[in-house]
């Protein structure tokens, strides 16, 4: 009887132990499960950052060409001042004008900026080229940019319209085109 009581109290003890096995397992089990779902939404945060990456990289990519793009824009309209400029200056000493005097009315004429500079300052000299006096330039490029407002073509924008027109003179009549 002695045996069969040591042997019962086995069967009691590995049943105990067994049971206990099987709920560490259990719990080894949910805790593996957590793992791979806290894994998984890493992976997907991940995922997440990756795309947010490649879109943020794309937009710095897009402004560094828009900043690349206003630059170079700049540039050339400096250029284009310059090179105008140079031009009225050669123009106002070959009719006898005063630099100053061109460029107060320059700055009248475009003093709300409907003209890009560079456009203002070809017109000028095309119209004093063509014998006008300064007044009388002044007089035309406000008219002009009148005209423009409303009669120019789509293609031109204001300032090139009254430049365009300036320089396609001929016979005493101005045309937009």
């Amino acid at each position: 009887m002695a045996n069969e009581t040591q042997i019962g109290q086995l069967v009691i003890d590995l049943k105990i132990r067994t049971e206990a096995l099987e709920k560490g397992l259990e719990t080894a089990k949910k805790k593996l499960q957590e793992i791979e779902q806290q894994n998984e939404q890493v992976k997907n945060n991940n995922s997440q950052l990756d795309a947010s990456f490649v879109a943020m990289s794309a937009g710095i990519v897009a402004s560094l060409a828009k900043i690349k793009s206003a630059v170079s824009e700049g540039v050339n309209k400096y250029i284009s001042y310059i090179n105008s400029m140079q031009a009225l200056q050669k123009t106002a000493k070959a009719t006898n004008n005063s630099m100053s005097d061109i460029k107060d009315t320059i700055d009248d004429v475009n003093k709300l900026k409907l003209m890009d500079d560079s456009d203002v300052t070809a017109a000028t000299k095309n119209l004093l080229t063509y014998g006008f006096t300064v007044e009388q330039t002044g007089d035309m490029l406000k008219v002009l940019q009148d005209a423009a407002v409303g009669n120019r073509q789509e293609c031109y924008s204001l300032s090139e319209a009254v430049k365009v027109t300036t320089e396609r003179y001929s016979y005493g009549k101005f045309c937009f085109i």
